[in-house]
């Protein structure tokens, strides 16, 4: 949202595109702010939220010339780029986790701070929620980002997307049925409420 006066995010990519370092420092402080909720949301983890952020911002740079703006705003375009990246950090992360694991250890003292970062995440609806999105494909999984976290129609998360807005509905609606089937015990009573 710009306001008057102010340069739209169409202005400041054409601006971007000719190298203007100012006009993407704009782009930056005008969207950052949404892109890193989504990116906390998906990752849990400020620091990995601010590594998929910068990121994002830094794959607007290198693709400014292909950058496609919804209703002249590159907030969905990024949006879509922060869930693709967050889902690669969060497999390169349970990559590299699955790698220590494997490490073998010798009397090791257990760490307080493990303890109690094991009891704070050990909340287990949010856990199992977490792991439900987690498994979606990085497609799936940006369409729920654009779809129902940020609430863009399906017409504009096609065109973030760059995809026919009917690939979006789809998508939408069996990763819904998914996820109301995985996580029908958390909230039984959605399943009735939904259909």
């Amino acid at each position: 949202m710009t306001h008057e006066g102010e340069p739209t995010d169409a202005e400041l990519l054409f601006r971007v595109t000719r190298g203007d370092e100012t006009a993407y420092r704009l782009i930056f402080r005008r969207h950052e702010r949404p892109c890193y909720r989504v990116a906390l949301g998906m990752t849990r983890s400020t620091w990995d939220a601010e590594e998929v952020v910068s990121s994002a911002f830094a794959e607007l740079w290198r693709k400014r010339q292909n950058v496609r703006l919804v209703d002249d705003s590159a907030l969905p375009w990024l949006l879509t780029v922060v869930s693709y990246a967050a889902k690669n950090h969060l497999r390169g992360a349970g990559r590299y986790r699955r790698l220590l694991g494997r490490i073998p250890r010798e009397d090791v003292e257990p760490d307080h701070a493990d303890e109690v970062a094991r009891m704070v995440d050990s909340a287990a609806v949010s856990a199992e929620i977490q792991d439900a999105l987690s498994r979606l494909n990085a497609r799936d999984s940006a369409v729920v980002v654009l779809c129902l976290i940020e609430q863009l129609s399906t017409r504009d998360a096609a065109v973030a997307l760059g995809v026919p807005e009917g690939t979006v509905k789809s998508r939408l609606s069996r990763v819904k049925a998914r996820l109301r089937g995985d996580l029908a015990h958390v909230a039984p009573g959605a399943r009735e409420v939904t259909e």
